[in-house]
Parts: structure tokens; sequence; C-alpha cells
């Protein structure tokens, strides 16, 4: 019997823990896909609307789906799920990934825990994975966002000109990288403290 041993992932920060996300939390994850604010469904750029079924069978797809590992957040103070953070178009040949994240609910918004969620995905990505490119999208207008990942050690690498329509208009969204060179010099050679992006 093989026993699939992302599983059993947790990962562990000062604000928040991640768990790979299955079908054992479907209940949960309904739940807060369903009352995700209006800012977060923007920002992430979700058009679809969605069944508890269509969940179901996403969270059933996504279990066996290699190229990608889906993380629920967890706040630490209340232990309840906050967002997800995922690393998906894993490709081994290059050893590159993209990466998205939501935060569900505003509420939940500038208190660290989109941050670091990303800074313990990335060590995941590049210690685990043996990623080298970790890439994602941010909407032009989305520039807390932005800041964010610049802060992190994300780069802007170029404009997708018209890349996202919503509401009978084009949007540009924002390519950035970062690299596992990159990441280790700020993360794991200078041990920064995660305290800075608390704040």
């Amino acid at each position: 019997m093989r026993i699939d041993t992302r599983n059993f992932l947790e990962l562990k920060g000062d604000l928040v823990y991640l768990k790979k996300l299955d079908p054992e939390y479907a209940d949960e994850y309904w739940s807060n896909f369903d009352d995700c604010s209006i800012e977060a469904m923007i920002f992430t750029g979700t058009q679809q609307i969605f069944s508890k079924s269509d969940i179901t069978t996403y969270l059933e797809d996504i279990c066996s789906d290699r190229s990608r590992i889906d993380f629920l957040i967890f706040s630490k103070e209340s232990n309840k799920a906050v967002g997800e953070v995922v690393i998906n178009d894993i490709y081994r040949n290059n050893r590159s990934a993209n990466m998205r994240i939501i935060i569900y609910r505003k509420e939940e918004f500038n208190k660290g825990y989109g941050s670091e969620s990303i800074i313990l995905a990335l060590n995941y990505g590049f210690g685990m994975l043996n990623l080298h490119r970790i890439e994602l999208e941010a909407f032009v207008f989305n520039e807390r966002a932005i800041h964010v990942y610049e802060k992190i050690g994300f780069k802007k690498e170029g404009i997708k000109r018209d890349g996202w329509f919503y509401n009978h208009k084009y949007y540009d969204m924002i390519t950035m990288s970062i690299l596992e060179d990159e990441f280790r010099e700020k993360y794991i050679h200078s041990q920064v403290s995660l305290d800075e992006f608390n704040n």
C-alpha cells in the first residue's frame, strides 16, 4: 500500500498553521467559500458560482493531482480556517510553479496571516519540492497585495495586458516571481524574523 505523506502535512508559523486541503475538510471549506467576502473574491479573480457538490468533487480531484498542493490556512488563535494558499502548475523539469492565496473575509485582512502563509508555502516549495522558481499574478489595482509580495521578496517581471475580464472591463495583471536563492538569502541564511511582516 502506498501512503501519500502529503496527507499528513502541517506547516506551523507564529500566527497560522497550514494543513493539506483534502475531502476531510469539505464542510469547513464550503462554509468558508460560501461566506467569502466580495473583496476576497474580486482580488482573487473568482468569477464562477459553485455548489457544495462542485466543491466536494473539486477536493477529490485536487487530492490526486500531483502538479499541485493546496493548504488551508488556520489561525493559531482561533483554530479556524481563514484562507488557503496553493502551489500549483508544478513543472518538475523546469522546477517551477505558480502560487495563489486567498484570505476569506475582509475582517481577517492586515493581520499578517497572508504574509506568513506565503512564506511557509515558499519554504515548503523550495525546501521540500526542490523548486527553483515560484511565480504569482496580481491585479494592478490590488496595490496592498503587490506591496506585501514585494516585501516578502517577489520581484515584478512584467504586465499581462488585459489579462482579466470583470464586469464589462479588462484589467492588467502583474507577474511576479521569487527564486530559490533569493528566498534562502532572505529567510534561511539570515534567519529573518516573521515579526516584521506582522506590522
